[in-house]
């Protein structure tokens, strides 16, 4: 088993109900970061074998593993 490397790290900003990104759903947000993750690592998305995230409320659309919905 090959010895894992973190190459980057990033995070979505903290909004506030009805704030000013409530027309964001989560998985679109997570996204943006993660796509900013890759492109700062200086990496093409196919060299991406693993990738964890983490989400602090998790409820509603934030609740069904949104770290994987959002890389697919």
């Amino acid at each position: 088993m090959a010895e894992p490397v973190i190459v980057e790290a990033a995070r979505t900003p903290i909004g506030k109900r009805n704030g000013r990104l409530a027309g964001l759903h989560p998985t679109e947000l997570l996204s943006a970061a993660q796509i900013e993750v890759v492109k700062r690592a200086g990496i093409e998305p196919g060299q991406v074998e693993q990738i964890v995230g983490g989400c602090v409320t998790q409820a509603g659309e934030q609740g069904a593993n949104v770290t994987r919905n959002a890389w697919l």
